[in-house]
């Protein structure tokens, strides 16, 4: 049988020529180099290949963890033992990360060594007593966490295809409603009078807003994600903001009341385009919720260190013990495909993230009447234009 070839490498002289002696004389092993560092340990085990690479952990010139990944990479083969005075948890899954099969805690007897240097050889792992605990806690701590992470794909992977699902549906109808449109001017273009051709043109231009919001949403909600939740905030006019949202309902403007003046002089702090955005999920919201023919009106106060934009509908407003579910992504309160009002479900989770990250809130509140009353609150610009 060949001899098991053994690479040393210990800072301390003392140390280093001990372990030489109590492999030299074992009749089953050569020591083929003896380091001081982690580099001369590098360089040997280019050199010479070892069997086996015994690295003290706290040497210098890079450690043990730098020895053993350089090693591993250059003599694959190499089966690399730490040895070390250490036998903290960190210490030892450094080591362990580096790619060692081994960890002797220094002051381990002479036969406990070289049993380890043999039971590397034959592909088995080796840790001291001293460490074995806490490398099983570590382990366990792993596996545990794994097995979330593995909950939480699962999650996604479910949320993925609800998403696919819904998202499907809600494109389904508008670009069905675009596609009938043009097969009825295609089919009966000549026969159409001037009247009939302006309500399809106005039928497919609410189409493509409601795509085009659609994708708005989608974007700003992903946008979010991989920015995290801060936005720039500046002193911003609430008519502005008012302004910017209703200006993606040009089919709608009929049916939402402005207040008068809109807002004229109160400001607030906000992302102009998040918060625009914010209020285009709540008047979607409440257009889609409310009967063609009822109005949504949009309200603004700004009494106090607070700026509060409104939109109430007349629509069936939402149970008190869902308000908090509503703005959770992909929620609604009627979650079917078949449900008869719009929307991804992921409006007003949306709207709550932009919200957040304004420092704000968004809310629902049941409408004396009938219907619901959704509002943003924002921070106050005061007249000194600082945060009210």
């Amino acid at each position: 049988m060949d001899r098991i070839r053994v690479l040393i490498a210990e800072d301390e002289d003392a140390v280093r020529e001990a372990l030489a002696d109590l492999v030299g004389s074992d009749t089953a092993m050569d020591v083929v180099g003896k380091a001081a560092d982690a580099e001369e340990a590098i360089q040997l085990a280019r050199r010479e290949h070892p069997d086996v690479a015994l690295l003290d952990v706290k040497m210098p010139r890079g450690g043990g963890p730098r020895a053993a990944r350089e090693i591993r990479k250059e003599s694959p083969h190499t089966h690399v033992v730490a040895l070390s005075a250490y036998e903290d948890r960190r210490t030892v899954l450094q080591m362990l990360r580096a790619g060692v099969v081994g960890y002797i805690v220094k002051g381990t007897s002479p036969e406990e060594i070289l049993y380890s240097i043999r039971r590397t050889m034959r592909g088995q792992g080796s840790l001291s007593v001293e460490v074995t605990a806490d490398v099983i806690h570590e382990l366990a701590t792993l596996l545990e966490r794994s097995e979330s992470l593995t909950r939480d794909l699962q999650d996604l992977n479910r949320t993925k295809s609800e998403l696919i699902q819904i998202l499907s549906h809600e494109l389904f109808t508008p670009i069905t409603t675009i596609k009938g449109f043009a097969l009825t001017v295609a089919d009966n273009g000549d026969r159409l009078s001037s009247d009939e051709i302006q309500e399809l043109a106005v039928g497919v231009s609410r189409a493509s807003d409601r795509i085009k919001r659609l994708v708005g949403n989608l974007a700003a909600a992903a946008r979010l994600d991989r920015e995290g939740v801060e936005v720039s905030t500046q002193p911003c006019p609430a008519a502005e903001v008012i302004q910017r949202a209703v200006s993606e309902f040009p089919g709608y403007l009929d049916r939402i009341a402005v207040p008068s003046p809109d807002g004229s002089g109160i400001r607030l702090w906000a992302d102009r385009e998040h918060a625009g955005r914010a209020l285009v999920v709540l008047l979607e919201n409440a257009l889609s919720m409310s009967d063609e023919r009822s109005p949504v009106e949009i309200g603004v106060d700004g009494g106090g260190d607070r700026v509060r934009i409104s939109v109430s509908d007349r629509g069936p407003g939402i149970d008190p013990d869902k308000r908090d579910v509503i703005f959770e992504a992909f929620t609604q309160v009627d979650g079917s495909t078949t449900r008869t009002h719009e929307g991804l479900g992921v409006g007003l989770y949306l709207a709550r993230r932009i919200m957040r990250a304004h420092g704000g809130s968004v809310s629902v509140a049941a409408r004396e009447g009938g219907g619901s009353t959704f509002a943003l609150s924002f921070s106050a610009v005061d007249e000194a234009g600082a945060l009210g």
